[in-house]
């Protein structure tokens, strides 16, 4: 296995510094061309999990995985503690039901340190009333939707932890106008999606398909994209959020509760970052790639659209803001540690109206100022003699790499889209590549300029001599 195109000895390494150690999230790539090379992100990676698809929910977790820290039934929906013993999908219904906790990987608690940790089963404890985990790894609503549909006739409470994946996979998306909207890892399933489902079960037991190329299905031509649409697909992922919560609303039983909480998202600029998580991760590292800094800067208004579309439906509203909650909470960006998911349970059972045993809800505390913006360091003092050849192929390796292409198939005219079958998610790598490898750093603007290799180098040159003026 490799990464970036290096051996799998430098891979190790990698890991070792942002995997085992600090857990961290390399800018290196765009989100999901990261997540491919880390089976899906750096916990599930660091604890060997892998995802498995799922006929109705796109993905979940193996079924039956049993390990120290995390355990799943048989439908893949990971096991809860209460006090009435473990809650499983089966033994949830066969019980009457009670609460349903529904959400992507900070509702399943990823980062908890067992099943006794996560936030369905403090909840459990806090209310006396089981709780049943259908957290679902980077979880859209709909999929949440689907999650629950089984067991929604037996719920009391249903509380969801998410809108994360929603506003993340359709400001990256390549097709924001889909019918059902964008899941996470689109263009992982886009691959799937071009080969004939049972010619991949012949691939999948290892067989030929003969002619496969014959059978597979043109890409579609995607339009361009640009920063400039985050808050316009911001407000169109919120809005079809709230369309699943009204379907969810009127399927619960007369008198059940329903609760929005949007995950929290942890960094230096909107919380004080504890020395215990600075030494565990990195939280000014872009987990989002290239779109981070556009998601951070308009959380909060994501936040306030759904809060008042909540309120149109008269369904409850938290906002799980990082900067309430205390101490050492945070794993990475997204994720909870143990104490951040017993404070998370205190927060929603007080949203909910619970009363003896429920901890006070701390307030908001003052968020760090931002931390200065530093020019990125220039290539090089001095430009040596050949450095131009170098650069050239330096850029030559990297779009090779990443468009997936064959030694010598480059030229430098050649159309990134129209001659080799890239997408513009994949420019952005591209992108993405030249900044961390080259300390280079092109606008966004200038994205729809990168079409071809002697594009890139001309903005290469062009930005590498204004950094250096800079620096």
């Amino acid at each position: 296995m490799t990464l970036g195109g290096r051996p799998d000895r430098e891979r190790d390494d990698e890991y070792e510094t942002y995997g085992s150690d600090r857990m961290n999230s390399t800018p290196q790539f765009e989100h999901e061309s990261f997540a491919r090379r880390h089976r899906g992100g750096m916990l599930l990676e660091r604890h060997g999990i892998d995802l498995y698809p799922h006929p109705f929910l796109g993905f979940t977790l193996a079924p039956g995985l049993r390990s120290d820290m995390l355990n799943t039934d048989d439908a893949g929906f990971r096991l809860s503690d209460s006090p009435y013993g473990t809650v499983d999908s089966a033994s949830w219904l066969a019980s009457g039901g009670g609460g349903i906790l529904l959400g992507n990987s900070v509702a399943l608690a990823l980062a908890a340190s067992s099943d006794s940790t996560t936030v369905a089963s403090y909840l459990a404890g806090l209310t006396g009333v089981r709780q049943l985990n259908l957290g679902l790894c980077a979880a859209v609503s709909l999929q949440e939707l689907v999650a629950a549909v089984p067991f929604l006739e037996k719920a009391s409470t249903v509380v969801i932890i998410g809108g994360g994946p929603d506003f993340v996979n359709l400001v990256g998306s390549l097709t924001p106008d889909n019918l059902y909207g964008t899941v996470s890892y689109e263009r992982t399933f886009d691959d799937l999606t071009q080969v004939p489902l049972f010619d991949l079960a012949v691939l999948a037991a290892g067989k030929t398909v003969p002619d496969l190329d014959a059978v597979r299905r043109p890409r579609t031509t995607t339009p361009a994209w640009d920063l400039a649409q985050v808050r316009e697909r911001m407000a169109v992922a919120a809005a079809r959020r709230l369309r699943d919560l009204r379907v969810l609303a009127k399927a619960v039983p007369a008198g059940a509760r329903v609760l929005l909480c949007l995950q929290p998202l942890a960094s230096t600029r909107t919380r004080d970052i504890t020395p215990e998580e600075r030494a565990r991760y990195d939280f000014d590292a872009p987990v989002f790639g290239i779109l981070h800094s556009a998601i951070e800067e308009n959380w909060k208004a994501y936040a306030d659209v759904l809060a008042a579309g909540c309120a149109e439906l008269g369904v409850s509203f938290l906002d799980l803001a990082a900067d309430r909650f205390v101490g050492d909470s945070f794993a990475d960006t997204v994720h909870l540690t143990d104490a951040g998911n017993r404070q998370g349970a205190e927060l929603i059972q007080a949203a909910l109206g619970g009363g003896g045993g429920t901890a006070a809800v701390p307030p908001p505390r003052v968020a760090a100022e931002p931390a200065p913006v530093v020019a990125a360091a220039p290539v090089a003092d001095a430009a040596p003699a050949g450095a131009d050849d170098d650069r050239t192929a330096q850029l030559a390796a990297v779009v090779t790499e990443i468009l997936e292409l064959e030694p010598g198939q480059l030229t430098p005219d050649g159309d990134f889209i129209n001659d080799y079958g890239a997408d513009s998610m994949l420019v952005i790598d591209i992108l993405a590549r030249i900044e961390v490898d080259m300390g280079v750093r092109i606008p966004d603007a200038d994205i729809p300029k990168m079409t071809s290799l002697a594009a890139v180098v001309a903005l290469v040159e062009e930005n590498a001599n204004e950094t250096e003026a800079v620096a």
